[in-house]
């Protein structure tokens, strides 16, 4: 049965941050094994070994770092961002399971407006915010909503004889790493088994069959972010296709906040799954950040790199086939510091697949290393619930 708010004219237009490669011809250096090329030399002569030389922007990186008396670590992360650009990286890491992790990747720093640290603040859904949410959602069913007061819930009958109805929730854990005291909105159709596992995932977002197209599909979840955020400040950091084997396809759409012209990864963005029926499940959490700052300026991507090299050793890929890094972007990251600190920190982040869809395909995993302090991180987020 088709849902009358599936047909609902969108209200915003959401751009999908996805790369597109850079087509120019590189020149290429090296440093400490990392193979650099930038496209500022036209004869795209090879820089010898002998010569302990490094591509322009590259030097203008290191001497950035060098010099610590004359400029604000804010100054040294725009000369960084600025060193960045054409910049395209080239290097083979062994992880600890034997597998090669080939990174041939474009640093992409474009539209960053400047580099900070935030201090992650939770907030509640607050009724007036669900009430929006609902209207979202549902359109003119919004109001047919009930409240279970017992059990804190909110359900909505699309076809009582079938028991197929909306089941709205506020959980606090997701099963895995999250934030304390975190508020997690939960709204899910609990007729239909979506199967969201990595066997029902399809290789190309072009292979699925939800009549929608993506964009269509994109600016409906879009109008229900908006309703509850500021849809202005949130981009689709990706999206998935499903439905193998003749199951039910939908999208997987993923949304972050952009902050500094970054986006945030947090523990639980805005995630929709989206069929031929429309939106069958919601899950997001709200925040808010305040300013704490950096002391030190960021590593360049080429140290990034470094760093990842030498903690190689724990890195384990688990005999999955993305082999490849095609994109390397600069991203905030909601962390857990040691000392119980949740912020958003500035991130050097390895997009693993060979193209957009691989990229797509993969986009849940998170390869990166922390932009001040080196530390590797390699985890999954928004596939737990």
């Amino acid at each position: 049965m088709h849902r009358k708010y599936t047909t609902m004219t969108a209200a915003i237009t959401i751009t999908l941050c996805f790369m597109t490669a850079c087509t120019q011809t590189p020149s290429e250096g090296e440093r400490k094994g990392v193979r650099v090329a930038t496209t500022d030399n036209p004869n795209n002569e090879v820089l010898k070994e002998e010569e302990k030389a490094l591509p322009q922007d590259t030097e203008i990186l290191e001497n950035s770092l060098e010099d610590t008396s004359t400029s604000s670590v804010a100054e040294k992360n725009i000369e960084i961002l600025a060193a960045c650009e054409h910049t395209r990286i080239e290097q083979s890491i062994v992880a600890s399971d034997g597998a090669i992790l080939r990174i041939d990747a474009d640093v992409d720093v474009d539209e960053i407006e400047r580099v900070s640290r935030y201090e992650y603040e939770i907030q509640d859904m607050t009724e007036e915010k669900r009430i929006a949410f609902f209207e979202a959602v549902f359109s003119e069913d919004a109001d047919h909503a009930e409240y279970d007061e017992k059990n804190d819930i909110w359900t909505l009958e699309i076809d009582p004889e079938i028991r197929n109805y909306f089941l709205y929730q506020l959980s606090y854990s997701n099963g895995g790493a999250t934030i304390p005291g975190e508020q997690i909105v939960v709204l899910e159709n609990r007729y239909y088994d979506l199967y969201p596992f990595e066997d029902n995932r399809l290789a190309a977002l072009a292979d699925s069959r939800v009549t929608a197209s993506l964009e269509e599909a994109a600016a409906m979840c879009g109008k229900v972010v908006g309703a509850v955020t500021d849809a202005d400040d949130y981009v689709v950091s990706y999206a998935q296709a499903y439905g193998n084997g003749g199951r039910r396809p939908y999208y997987k759409i993923v949304f972050t906040q952009m902050l500094d012209g970054m986006t945030v990864t947090a523990y639980n963005n805005w995630s929709f799954l989206y069929d031929n029926d429309g939106i069958e499940k919601v899950t997001g959490s709200l925040f808010s950040t305040s300013e704490v700052g950096l002391d030190e300026a960021i590593l360049s991507p080429v140290q990034a790199v470094e760093r990842l090299q030498e903690q190689a050793a724990f890195l384990q890929l688990e005999g999955e086939s993305p082999g490849t890094v095609s994109r390397v972007t600069l991203e905030y990251l909601v962390i857990m510091t040691p000392a119980g600190e949740v912020l958003a920190a500035p991130v050097w982040r390895f997009w693993l697949g060979e193209d957009e869809d691989g990229r797509n395909f993969f986009g849940h995993k998170i390869l990166a290393i922390d932009a001040v302090t080196g530390e590797l991180i390699w985890e999954e987020r928004g596939q737990s619930m």
